[in-house]
């Protein structure tokens, strides 16, 4: 009972701390006017992306386990896509906008999974490499990513923001409480967790692909949920695009900067499920831009069809992960 209350609290406080800093983000991004999208992929995804910064932290620090912190980005990633797209489009049609740089935003996902997936591979076969020259080349790319969204934001401006409902004082104020709430939440989840895996036997880092990738993608949930309910659909998208990015490329640097032993090499479980999280990623970019004629679904446009497939998937890859 203990282990499950640990679990719980964490997921609530996790999600509470999360949805005070994406309000409080929605807030100073208001305030300092720039576009919804912007705000969904850069500062609402950075706040969603904060749990799995977290609890990352604690799965290398507190319990010191590579396994979870590894699991953790490649299942909230694969969650992101097939859980929280699927419920998202069920809710209300997904519609990808058509501005300055936004349908290429997908192609961006898929090259930078392409590049961290394949610094995985190398690591995963070679454990001796450098991994902190790999951290500076993500981290490279990462603050390319952001030039190139600030640059596609100047160019396009014309969304405009909503009005401001608290200062900059009270916004950075909820942030910094939002922040609090996210590492203890973190803190419990990630140890509940791993005593989790230790009572009932199973793997770590399976803990970290579904269990703690899931609670960590609550946040994404409700922003998305929220978003599709008020038909704020480039709001969802951005968010979901971009914390898989900062997932991928940010967080990933993290682990390789921050990792105190050695790199799990010939680990079959993450190498099987960086390879399913890249097909997935492949597969969602292909639907996405060019859609399915024969069920006559249409490119840039993700409905109820779409949904309850990635849904499924999800069940499925869920499935394969606790009965191997």
């Amino acid at each position: 009972m203990y282990i499950f209350l640990l679990i719980l609290g964490g997921i609530v406080s996790l999600g509470f701390g999360a949805e005070i800093i994406v309000r409080s983000s929605i807030n100073l991004a208001n305030i300092y006017k720039v576009s919804g999208y912007f705000i969904g992929f850069t500062v609402i995804a950075l706040g969603t992306s904060l749990p799995e910064f977290a609890a990352t932290l604690q799965a290398l620090n507190v319990v010191n386990s590579l396994g979870i912190a590894l699991g953790n980005i490649i299942g909230s990633n694969i969650a992101n896509i097939l859980l929280i797209l699927g419920v998202v489009s069920i809710i209300n049609p997904i519609i990808f906008p058509d501005k300055q740089g936004q349908r290429n935003q997908t192609l961006v996902v898929l090259i930078v999974t392409l590049v961290a997936t394949s610094i995985f591979y190398i690591l995963l076969n070679d454990p001796t490499s450098n991994t902190k020259i790999y951290g500076i080349f993500l981290i490279i790319i990462f603050l390319v990513f952001l030039f190139i969204q600030y640059k596609n934001e100047i160019l396009d401006k014309t969304e405009t923001s909503s009005e401001p409902k608290s200062s900059q004082f009270m916004s950075y104020l909820y942030l910094v409480i939002g922040l609090i709430f996210l590492y203890y939440g973190s803190k419990y989840f990630i140890i509940g967790s791993k005593q989790f895996a230790l009572s009932f036997g199973i793997s770590e880092s399976i803990i970290g692909l579904t269990l703690v990738a899931f609670g960590t993608s609550l946040p994404e949930l409700a922003t998305g949920v929220v978003a599709a309910l008020r038909k704020q659909s480039s709001l969802a998208v951005g968010t979901i695009l971009g914390s898989n990015i900062y997932n991928i490329v940010g967080i990933f640097a993290l682990i390789l900067f921050m990792k105190s032993g050695p790199f799990p090499s010939g680990s079959s479980i993450l190498l099987i499920n960086i390879t399913i999280m890249t097909i997935i990623t492949i597969v969602f970019v292909y639907r996405v831009r060019f859609g399915f004629s024969v069920f006559q679904i249409k490119p840039f446009h993700l409905g109820k069809k779409s949904g309850v497939f990635f849904i499924t998937l999800y069940a499925i890859y869920i499935f394969y992960n606790y009965i191997n």
